[in-house]
């Protein structure tokens, strides 16, 4: 029941930071927002496969067990730090390369001491490469987007 409880706060409780993020800023960053879910629900379903990671008490047992994760800490940590960094690289590189180092690291132990979950045939570093990966892609995209955007809002202003 406390694992599920856990995950249950790790779904919901950051999402109360998004009052503090203006709806314009939301909707800037959705697109990458989606673009990351899907990439790391990807990645859940690998580590299924390949046992990379096991959650101990999945909080919607028919659904991918890494959902609270998916939907609540990595996509609400993810805006936060295109709020913060969007437009300098370095700066985005830094702050996320923190974000996954804690949770490789030392978040990681603690969900092991809590039961949540616990890394099985992946290991922390490789948990920490994977997490570097997946950021650099998701500038990437951003970058992409943006273009997109930028685009299409000086075509509308040229109408």
């Amino acid at each position: 029941m406390k694992g599920k409880i856990t995950l249950l706060a790790l779904l919901l409780l950051p999402w109360l930071s998004i009052l503090k993020i203006d709806k314009v800023t939301f909707k800037r960053y959705l697109p990458v927002l989606t673009f990351s879910s899907l990439v790391i629900a990807l990645l859940s379903e690998l580590s299924s496969s390949y046992t990379w990671w096991k959650i101990r008490k999945p909080l919607f047992p028919k659904l991918s067990s890494s959902i609270p994760f998916i939907f609540g800490p990595f996509l609400i940590a993810n805006l936060w730090v295109f709020k913060l960094t969007y437009g300098n690289f370095k700066n985005y590189m830094l702050v996320n390369g923190l974000f996954d180092y804690l949770f490789a690291y030392p978040l990681t132990t603690l969900a092991g001491k809590l039961k949540v979950y616990k890394m099985v045939n992946m290991t922390r570093f490789q948990l920490f490469a994977l997490s570097i990966a997946t950021s650099i892609i998701n500038y990437l995209y951003q970058l992409f987007i943006e273009d997109v955007l930028k685009t299409k809002s000086e075509k509308k202003k040229q109408a």
